[in-house]
């Protein structure tokens, strides 16, 4: 009898040795995951966040809690998580800023070639440039001529300095030869309000920010700034149509994990999240805001992110931010 409990016991134990590697894979996430967004709740990060945050904590099983941490154009936030654990139990998700800070801030908390890796490329967007409904820059050409016939005295206003609508026409600018003095303001909104309102000419907006504005006629979209007309948008003419030959910008939208995390969390998230992206009913909440679906595996985010921080670092010498 105790010859054949043995027997069991060790039966037992090559059972459970046989099972760990299984069990060891599926550990992630034994909790909760936090996705800290670097930008105020609302905006377009909030809103993607929030949508590919629910479903895929249905699919994992674990619930992605969503915490805004704005401030500092996304520094507060991106610098945060720099600071936590690599274990993958907190996320980032952040946009073209990312980039754009380290040559806009002498010490944005982080260097985006060191302290993150790439995890999934949610979004993609195209900016607009608005105007009143009753203004007399009707296109590209008529914006373009009057910047020319008075060098300086038009401005447009933007989501604040640095922010990607402001390299959105500063790269714009620079493409058509022109100088539009920029107007900074602290929010995206507000910029917004100022157009429809007539204090301000222009503004350069993301698309989804103002998509159901223009819609409803109380915004004129003059161009978009992608390379072809944009889906949702199809009546708006690109700004190369109007005669900026090569010019186009998007905002991108995606998130990233602390340097150091394993590479099976990273494959992970990358492959929850593009399968969620991929569902009917969320690229239709997506699209519905303007912006597009990616889903792109990590290495492509990655070498998107490497290019772009070495084409912002060409654009910063030639725009020469002031340092804050």
């Amino acid at each position: 009898m105790v010859h054949s409990d043995k027997i069991i016991s060790a039966l037992l134990a090559s059972c459970l040795l046989a099972v760990a590697p299984v069990r060891a894979e599926g550990e992630y996430p034994s909790k909760p995951v936090l996705l800290v967004i670097c930008m105020g709740a609302g905006g377009g990060l909030d809103v993607v966040g929030r949508i590919v945050a629910d479903r895929v904590s249905r699919d994992i099983g674990r619930q992605i809690v969503v915490e805004n941490r704005p401030g500092a154009g996304g520094n507060i936030g991106m610098a945060s998580v720099v600071k936590v654990p690599a274990d993958g139990y907190t996320l980032l998700e952040t946009t073209n800023s990312f980039n754009i800070n380290p040559f806009l801030y002498r010490s944005p908390g982080y260097d985006p070639r060191r302290d993150y890796v790439a995890v999934a490329e949610l979004t993609r967007a195209p900016s607009v440039i608005i105007a009143h409904p009753k203004t007399t820059l009707r296109s590209v050409r008529d914006l373009i001529a009057a910047a020319r016939a008075a060098p300086g005295k038009l401005v447009y206003g933007s989501a604040g300095n640095g922010s990607p609508t402001n390299i959105a026409m500063e790269m714009f600018k620079l493409a058509a030869n022109v100088d539009i003095t920029h107007v900074p303001y602290k929010v995206a909104t507000q910029a917004n309000q100022d157009v429809m309102g007539g204090q301000t000419p222009l503004a350069m907006a993301a698309l989804p920010s103002v998509m159901t504005l223009i819609r409803a006629g109380t915004l004129y979209p003059v161009a978009m700034t992608s390379e072809k007309r944009w889906p949702t948008m199809p009546d708006v003419p690109t700004a190369a149509e109007g005669g900026v030959a090569g010019y186009s910008h998007l905002t991108w939208i995606g998130i990233l994990a602390p340097a150091g995390t394993p590479a099976a969390i990273v494959n992970r998230l990358n492959r929850e999240i593009a399968a969620v992206l991929a569902l009917p009913d969320v690229r239709e909440r997506i699209v519905a805001t303007g912006a597009e679906p990616v889903g792109s595996s990590a290495a492509e985010f990655a070498a998107m992110l490497a290019a772009e921080y070495d084409s912002t670092a060409k654009l910063a010498q030639r725009i020469k931010f002031d340092l804050e």
